[in-house]
């Protein structure tokens, strides 16, 4: 082994540094995600404004939740070997800020809807690739740093406070969005801009985080070799292929999300300006909720966690199958018919505080350290395939309506529920090998 001790735990002084620091980190990142929500703002109310496909208008989200997972196994052979891992984080950093500033630029000086759609999905495809490792990075720094009965309580923090802040980002894109002096497209490219500022204290409050070296893998990892490793580690380990397939099922109900806005907007005339009370009623709920979810997490760990998910997105599509039958066979009429979509974005809301601790936090516990790499990047990319073909929501759309995604995603979450009662608690069986 290139390591042969293990890394010594942090200094308690140390721990609460690194602590505060990644919750500054995520506060201000939910600050500037809610100035351009990819499933609200850039779908519906930008790519939706440019073209009539539901094809384009649902890949936005997947595109974006692909582009973050997809690269993860590549580059996990060589961040493995590594003994720290932030000099990945800070270069994709600066690479995520001069895309998105560029994309700012060219919304602004581009009115050519088909040369706009081209340059958004390639511009927003490259900095979403780049986030993947930074997302790989970060959250191993994570892992190394922060005890496992501290990570909910982080996450939460850091949901907690971004919400707060968030909601002053749904006023902006409300007044944005609004404005008679912003005509569309340069609305979206202010709101853009600032996202691309944001993004620079962002980054540099978890770069200042001092990282401690790690235990690396016992001889150097090719590519083809990581893969390898990652086929037999889906092949071998039974309580790790269902945890993936479970993950692989929340992936495809997200094929949903983009569509509540778009149903607001198309059937029940949703203006513009309503992006900006949907996105404060989605980050309110993550801010009422995000700290039971965290306790959640640490007291009773994150099964329960990733159960409870499953059944507030049952819940959420189940909701909106409703509001498809009450228009469908009611035909209400009125100006606030768009308010009836808020409890999609209120339950929606809710659940996005489970979803990170369901996810790659709930996967740092089942991963001893040395494979902790190709463990997070594998669940991920598997993920971002499959996120990916979530796309095709749109064209589910086209077929059998917005009835038939909503049923096609209660279906799935009937499913992924069943298969969680084969999952065992990772702090009752402290590591997943069998």
């Amino acid at each position: 082994m290139e390591n042969e001790e293990k890394p010594q735990a942090a200094q308690p002084s140390e721990a609460r540094r690194t602590f505060i620091l990644s919750v500054f980190n995520g506060a201000i990142f939910e600050l500037a995600r809610g100035l351009i929500d990819p499933s609200l703002v850039l779908a519906t109310w930008f790519v939706g404004r440019l073209t009539t496909s539901n094809l384009l208008v649902g890949l936005v989200a997947p595109l974006g939740n692909a582009g973050w997972f997809l690269p993860q196994v590549f580059f996990s052979a060589r961040i493995q070997r590594m003994e720290r891992k932030m000099p990945v984080y800070t270069t994709a950093a600066v690479i995520r800020v001069i895309v998105w500033a560029l994309l700012a630029v060219v919304v602004w000086l581009v009115d050519k809807p088909a040369f706009l759609l081209v340059a958004f999905f390639v511009l927003y495809a490259v900095a979403q690739l780049a986030a993947g490792p930074a997302g790989l990075t970060f959250f191993d720094i994570v892992a190394k740093t922060i005890p496992a009965r501290r990570r909910g309580r982080l996450f939460a923090s850091r949901l907690f406070i971004g919400g707060v802040l968030a909601l002053g980002s749904s006023w902006v894109v409300k007044e944005v969005l609004g404005h008679p002096n912003l005509p569309f497209p340069h609305d979206i490219a202010l709101l853009v801009a600032l996202y691309s500022v944001l993004l620079i204290p962002a980054f540099a409050t978890f770069i200042a985080v001092r990282e401690p070296p790690a235990v690396t893998a016992n001889e150097p990892v090719v590519l083809k070799e990581q893969l390898r490793r990652a086929g037999r580690l889906l092949q071998e380990n039974r309580i790790y292929r269902r945890y993936v397939i479970i993950r692989m099922l929340l992936a495809l109900t997200g094929a949903a999300l983009p569509f509540y806005g778009v149903y607001a907007k198309d059937v029940l005339g949703a203006e513009a300006s309503m992006a900006g009370i949907y996105t404060a009623v989605s980050t309110a709920a993550r801010l009422l909720s995000n700290l039971a979810w965290g306790a959640i997490s640490d007291r009773k760990g994150n099964r329960l966690v990733m159960r409870l998910l499953i059944v507030g997105r049952g819940l959420t599509v189940l909701l909106a199958l409703a509001l498809v039958g009450v228009v469908v066979f009611l035909n209400p009429k009125g100006v606030w018919l768009p308010y009836l979509a808020l409890p999609l974005f209120l339950l929606d809301g809710a659940m996005f505080p489970a979803g990170v601790l369901a996810g790659s936090n709930f996967v740092l516990e089942l991963a001893p350290e040395s494979e902790r790499p190709i463990c997070l990047g594998l669940t991920n990319t598997l993920s971002g395939v499959v996120t990916l073909f979530s796309a095709l929501g749109g064209l589910l759309v086209d077929w059998l309506g917005f009835a038939g995604l909503f049923a096609t995603a209660l279906a799935l979450c009937v499913i992924g529920l069943m298969l969680t009662s084969g999952l065992p608690e990772p702090r009752e069986n402290e590591r997943m090998h069998e």
